[in-house]
């Protein structure tokens, strides 16, 4: 057995949250005491935190609900229930790049997606590192071809976030909001990112692959180290939800979006948008390498640009090395 099918093994047996003796673990992948040892160090360095008793043995700092493509099947509108696929994968580099590396060997659909329980190579926008312990959290990226090019990707990010943003209001939290060009915010603290990768192909089409964090229950000593305001869906929701359905919920949201997209483009979400931009018609400020712009943020245009007025009148932006920030904002 690979160290990878033990380590699932191992995660299985602890997720209800009970000791289990080091014996009993050994026993159960056939390995000896002190494996038994490396491998729960193994699962704190992917983001679990356990405790060790002696006499008692191991136990997860509390129980997981793994996710399971069985019951996420279940939870799924029934639009989206047959086509397209999905896969539920443990430990992955990046889940952008699994879905990537699918897409290459042309096998998959428009739509289809992969959730990861862990990622050790996760990245966020301008190459950052995304924390992704494992159960914690949403891992979630899906494949969607561009027949327009890459210009048909202008706006995407923006789609997919008010995707999210309606179902987490859907959910019944309150004060979600958005953040152009590629984040979710509740009550001003960063709950998701979005992350686009694109690949141009030889007759001008395009391929797309929308990689999404979530944090559904981050671990307090792994946000310890985002150095941003950030807060997750366990906190914000008037009750526990089950992970298998909050990622349905997510599955099929963004799909749905997806699919609206490809019709009628981002004008189809550009009044939502102004429903749930954190930014409009407040003060803010551009960070451009060394240039700083000030202006008062006035939505998006039909493209995706982010509008900011200042003296000079209404300037267009676009993705890339822009960052945003409410003027305020040290950083």
């Amino acid at each position: 057995m690979k160290q990878a099918e033990r380590l699932d093994q191992l995660i299985r047996l602890l997720a209800n949250g009970e000791f289990h003796s080091g014996q009993a673990i050994g026993e159960s992948l056939s390995i000896s005491r002190a494996a038994v040892n490396q491998h729960i160090h193994k699962l704190e360095e992917l983001g679990l935190e356990l405790f060790s008793v002696t006499g008692r043995g191991y136990k997860l700092a509390r129980p997981i609900e793994l996710l399971q493509a069985a019951a996420i099947e279940e939870e799924t509108p029934t639009k989206w229930r047959k086509k397209p696929g999905f896969e539920v994968r443990s430990v992955v580099d990046s889940s952008n790049d699994q879905v990537k590396l699918l897409a290459q060997d042309g096998t998959v659909d428009a739509g289809f997606s992969i959730f990861a329980e862990a990622q050790t190579a996760g990245r966020g926008r301008r190459g950052k590192h995304w924390f992704s312990p494992f159960g914690s959290n949403l891992y979630f990226s899906v494949y969607w071809p561009l027949e327009d090019g890459i210009h048909g990707a202008m706006g995407l990010s923006l789609a997919v976030g008010i995707a999210l943003a309606e179902c987490f209001t859907e959910l019944g939290i309150e004060a979600v909001s958005v953040k152009w060009p590629n984040d979710v915010y509740i009550n001003g603290k960063k709950v998701a990112g979005i992350l686009v990768d694109l690949e141009t192909l030889p007759e001008g089409a395009a391929h797309s692959i929308i990689g999404m964090g979530i944090n559904l229950r981050m671990p307090e000593f792994v946000g310890r180290n985002i150095d941003q305001a950030w807060t997750d869906l366990n906190s914000e929701l008037p009750q526990l939800v089950s992970r298998n359905c909050i990622a349905a919920q997510v599955r099929s949201s963004v799909l749905s979006a997806l699919q609206q997209y490809e019709q009628y483009g981002l004008a189809a979400f550009q009044q939502s948008w102004r429903q749930y931009d954190c930014f409009l018609d407040k003060p803010v400020k551009l960070i451009m390498g060394q240039r700083v712009c000030l202006g008062t943020c006035r939505g998006i245009d039909e493209n995706g640009a982010l509008l900011v007025e200042d003296e000079h009148g209404v300037r267009r932006y676009f993705g890339g090395e822009v960052s945003l920030r409410a003027q305020d904002a040290i950083n």
